[in-house]
């Protein structure tokens, strides 16, 4: 008896200690909205006469070319992975597999499965990896692979840099700890997500301490490459954008790695505003990548295509004053969002 009390009793404490840890007012993965819902009902959505104006604004600034594009930011949830996406619109789960791994651009390769990937960027020095998936077995089985698959070396793993963290959930985090040992790898991670993450890590998925904290503007340089951390809050408290210079046949492009897409307070959408304008504008970003294969653009479409013909035009790109028009679409229909939730969302 003495000894279930005990384990009760223990049970008890880490539940408090788990809840002391959560900033006030944050829920799971909320980015500081609270209660809050994250998104509006289909009726909110389709009956608020601001959110109507905002629509029709994203579908002006995406003019002939980027209606695809405005119709999938302008919904009620705004773009979504695709496994929830599947399962809103009824259909069944894809089959999680392993997908080749790609060279998208001369310094910039995808590796992953159909669920979640890693983006590797080489440099003179060695590599930067972008998250790391689920867990030590799939940092193994795929992510080493994978690299060694493309031509790559794991031991010239120098930084990893993990995009959000949730807590209880490893999807981003889960291979950082045996890459950091086997390899020696610092991971660099914003510390709000980290005190978040790290109490509720499962036991059989422990995580990797960060090395490094990332910060908002924080540059990041290993041999010739500079990437660039933002602070893109609103998936989670602390999720983290990389502003990456890629390589394409000699001329050098910029893309921004979106760790997550969702704006669920005016507060996180005004960071994304500011990041956009402050950085990707000036910087002249002409793509976005992401950490889920068809969160805003068809990815498996276009890793096929660029493995089908690699010296052929990147999918992946727009160009910067399309790309500009791209990142103005997200705020609007963010607006539009926030709008349907009651949220002033005026600029």
């Amino acid at each position: 008896m003495k000894r279930v009390l005990a384990i009760i009793l223990a049970l008890c404490a880490t539940a408090v200690l788990v809840n002391a840890q959560q900033p006030a007012g944050r829920g799971r993965g909320a980015g500081g909205r609270g209660n809050q819902p994250e998104f509006p009902t289909e009726l909110q959505w389709s009956s608020n006469e601001e959110t109507k104006r905002r629509v029709a604004n994203a579908m002006k600034i995406a003019g002939s070319d980027m209606q695809a594009q405005a119709k999938m930011f302008c919904t009620a949830t705004g773009p979504q992975r695709m496994a929830l996406a599947r399962q809103a619109a009824g259909l069944p789960p894809m089959p999680n597999v392993v997908v080749e791994p790609t060279k998208v651009f001369d310094n910039m390769y995808w590796i992953g499965m159909t669920s979640q990937n890693v983006w590797a960027i080489t440099t003179s020095d060695g590599i930067i990896l972008l998250d790391t998936m689920n867990s030590e077995q799939e940092a193994r089985e795929v992510i080493v692979p994978g690299l060694k698959k493309i031509g790559l070396d794991p031991a010239q793993i120098k930084y990893i840099i993990i995009g959000h963290g949730h807590p209880g959930q490893s999807d981003h985090t889960g291979g950082a700890l045996y890459l950091q040992k086997a390899y020696g790898a610092k991971v660099v991670m914003s510390p709000v997500d980290a005190k978040l993450v790290l109490p509720t890590q499962r036991a059989d998925r422990p995580l990797a301490v960060p090395d490094i904290d990332a910060t908002h503007g924080q540059k990041i340089t290993l041999g010739d490459t500079t990437v660039t951390l933002v602070h893109i809050p609103g998936h989670t408290p602390g999720t983290m954008g990389t502003i990456v210079p890629v390589k394409q046949r000699g001329q050098t492009h910029h893309v921004i790695v979106l760790a997550a897409t969702q704006m669920p307070t005016r507060e996180s959408l005004v960071q994304f505003e500011r990041v956009f304008n402050d950085f990707a504008k000036p910087m002249k970003v002409e793509a976005s990548l992401n950490m889920h294969a068809n969160g805003v653009q068809e990815d498996l479409a276009f890793l096929e295509q660029i493995r089908k013909n690699p010296t052929g035009p990147n999918p992946y790109l727009y160009g910067p004053e399309r790309f500009s028009r791209w990142m103005d679409i997200m705020i609007e229909c963010g607006r539009g969002r926030l709008a349907a939730l009651g949220i002033n969302s005026s600029n």
